[in-house]
């Protein structure tokens, strides 16, 4: 089953765009493809999808597959019809659940043919307890039918497929009149015939799946430039909305042509979706309604979905390294938009996905080796899969020069193009531009599971420079290690990249009047943070998997809102509770996070700090004040036994408010605290000063 969901800012100097990629790259005719030309009847009242589709399977081709919410009705094989008793059976293996279809049983030989099949299925999933936010992918569906909309995406295993071949689609849907439909490629008619509306979608590249949606959309176009086309389908007919959807597209792909290549299809469309997602599709991204609203989406997450037009969605990943691609398009999206605001942004985004890794990774057992990531299913696979991933694309380009990664961006861009990509394809490309052997660099950034942990030890000051040692432990890495040395106050020093290479090394810096030295201020490195680099945020809390509900005397109706919001925040049903207002010291030497309603006295004191005093219902924080009869506090603070813990309070003075609010924190994973007002209103939001990093020296 195909694995993955493609889950008027100025660019910096680039080169320009490399051209005639198209000479070199085979056609989707030349390509060994399964070509579908599928027939679709939707019934919304009965949840239903009838499905009549001609396949031309190319030689080599044994079995198809087809998802196991599915009754196939009919085959006509080139003989005539084929029982489908006789074709088809339960897989043998453990790919998901699907059903086989035999091909030699359906009179197709070793030299492929055309295979027409008929099958119909039931689809309602239920949408209510759909979850999606940075922090956690939650619950996902894979296919509902229904008044509301029709969903069917290639996790459901609606189309046929093979293992490793691509497909082509020419797809004719038939839905009631004022369900419009969208999904890949060119649409090609639209007839409103007898209260049915008629569409075609021809979709010519090779992809790895196909979603397919309709619902009562309000459709928009407009041009990009000459062969693209930018279009809406939103549920309400919002102008502002769609402008600012339409304007951000054109911005978005004027830029990543320039830094990549050509946009490699006819259209993007933003296509709003009534339940909660952030997909990006070739040619189209399907946000829900609520993100979709979000301000700051149309300049941040949005241009990460036609960054993934490029990255995974032409470019295909080669799974067998690993999934390279949501990596680098962080990098060349949330990343690239943070470089272009400041230096300072650029390095609190490094400083947050270090943080995010070190707070999701601490169990050992769920880190891993970036060569093994596939797809984001929870916090860790986030952090190394996406976080991991774009520091090692923010490494290479350090070690090789913005030019010539930028050229080996465009090289595999233009190669590679609707055929599939693997790191070594980077590697290779990035080699080839900059003159350097990367083999030590990608086996231990690939294949070692973790990441280095620096210490910085006898450190001495002279007039004229200063000494020190870096350790790191075993076995050990090969890095370019940043030192920042600084002769007066401020952020004015002068870096130096030293290579560490063995477990301990000493080095010199020159520099007159030196007075501090700083290892990796920057966060230039993927390492693991020592915890005296990291405050305490929402993050290292939400990674917990069983943390326990603290109340303190706690009214019924308060107490039935506290643990209402536990269970939203830990999506379980069953979770640890304590009512006497004690946060637990923990069992056998481990401590382990808390959610720590509307405290009182001195535990409420002692989680707050020089920033932040409350007194009755006045809040006091960095200089501003706040009534907790209008607004809802939640900060992290350090647990009371054990520092290195973070807990989440949470100050409400509203059972209703309280009980909803766990479902809001999954967009503010990398923060300290969060004031929510009461009704309608900006959330502030900020974070907590870390404590004295140990990689830090001053004379």
């Amino acid at each position: 089953m195909p694995a993955f969901h493609r889950p008027l800012l100025l660019s910096l100097l680039l080169l320009a765009a490399t051209s005639a990629l198209a000479a070199q790259k085979m056609t989707a005719q030349e390509m060994t493809v399964l070509e579908h030309q599928a027939r679709l009847r939707l019934d919304t009242e009965a949840h239903s999808v009838r499905i009549v589709d001609s396949l031309r399977v190319p030689a080599g081709v044994d079995s198809l597959r087809l998802g196991a919410g599915l009754t196939v009705t009919a085959i006509h094989g080139p003989a005539g019809m084929v029982d489908p008793a006789a074709a088809v059976r339960a897989p043998t293996d453990e790919h998901g659940p699907h059903q086989v279809i035999d091909l030699a049983a359906c009179g197709l030989g070793a030299a492929g043919g055309v295979l027409e099949l008929h099958y119909q299925g039931t689809f309602f999933e239920p949408v209510g307890d759909v979850v999606f936010s940075r922090e956690n992918v939650g619950h996902e569906i894979t296919a509902t039918i229904g008044e509301e909309g029709i969903y069917l995406s290639s996790a459901a295993g609606w189309l046929a497929w093979a293992d490793d071949l691509m497909a082509t689609h020419d797809i004719q849907a038939d839905t009631p009149a004022g369900f419009e439909s969208v999904t890949q490629g060119r649409r090609t008619r639209h007839e409103e015939k007898a209260g049915r509306l008629h569409t075609r979608w021809v979709a010519d590249h090779p992809a790895d799946g196909l979603n397919f949606l309709a619902a009562r959309y309000h459709v928009h176009e407009e041009p990009v430039r000459d062969g693209i086309v930018s279009q809406t389908f939103l549920l309400e007919d919002d102008a502002r909305l769609r402008a600012t959807y339409m304007e951000r597209t054109k911005a978005y792909i004027a830029m990543y042509e320039e830094m990549i290549g050509p946009y490699p299809y006819a259209k993007f469309a933003t296509v709003e979706n009534w339940f909660p997602t952030g997909y990006g599709m070739p040619g189209y991204t399907l946000l829900g309604s609520q993100v979709l609203r979000l301000p700051f989406i149309p300049y941040t997450s949005f241009g990460h979905e036609i960054a993934h037009n490029w990255w995974g969605n032409s470019v295909f990943v080669d799974i067998g390294e690993g999934n390279w691609c949501e990596g680098l398009t962080v990098y060349c999206a949330d990343y690239h938009y943070k470089e272009l605001e400041s230096a300072e942004q650029a390095r609190q985004y490094r400083r947050t996905l270090l943080k995010d890794y070190a707070a999701y990774t601490r169990d050992p057992a769920k880190d891993f080796p970036l060569n093994r990531f596939h797809s984001r299913h929870s916090g860790a696979t986030r952090a190394v899969g996406y976080g991991k991933s774009m520091m090692v694309f923010h490494m290479i380009e350090r070690r090789i020069g913005r030019e010539a990664f930028l050229r080996g961006l465009r090289q595999v861009a233009a190669d590679h193009r609707f055929t599939k990509a693997a790191w070594s394809d980077f590697f290779a490309a990035f080699e080839q531009a900059s003159g350097e052997d990367l083999t030590t660099f990608q086996d231990q950034w690939l294949r070692r599971v973790g990441a280095p942990r620096l210490n910085l030890e006898n450190v001495v000051f002279e007039d004229d420079q200063v000494s020190f040692e870096l350790v790191q432990d075993a076995p050990a890495y090969d890095l370019r290690v940043p030192v920042v040395t600084t002769a007066g106050t401020g952020r004015d020093g002068l870096e130096t990249v030293v290579r560490l290479d063995q477990l301990r090394q000493g080095f010199i810096v020159k520099m007159d009047g030196v007075r501090e030295v700083a290892i990796d201020p920057d966060c230039r490195l993927f390492r693991r943070l020592h915890d005296e680099e990291i405050e305490p945020t929402m993050s290292r809390v939400l990674a917990e998997e069983s943390p326990t509900l603290v109340l303190d005397e706690a009214p019924p109706a308060m107490a039935a809102a506290a643990r209402r919001f536990a269970a939203e925040f830990t999506e379980k049903d069953d979770f640890p509770v304590v009512e006497d207002g004690n946060p637990p010291a923990g069992t056998g030497g481990t401590v382990r996070a808390n959610l720590v309603i509307n405290p009182g006295g001195d535990l409420l004191k002692g989680y707050t700090n020089a920033d932040l005093m409350v007194s009755g219902e006045t809040i006091l924080l960095k200089g501003k004040r706040f009534s907790l009869k209008n607004v809802d506090l939640v900060f992290c603070a350090r647990n009371p036994h054990d520092p290195n813990v973070s807990d989440l309070v949470v100050l409400s003075r509203s059972p209703q408010r309280l009980g909803g609010l766990a479902r809001r924190l999954g967009h503010y994973g990398k923060y300290s605290y969060l004031v929510f007002p009461a009704g309608r209103g900006k959330v502030e939001k900020g974070n907590w000063e870390p404590g004295a990093s140990p990689l830090v020296r001053r004379r």
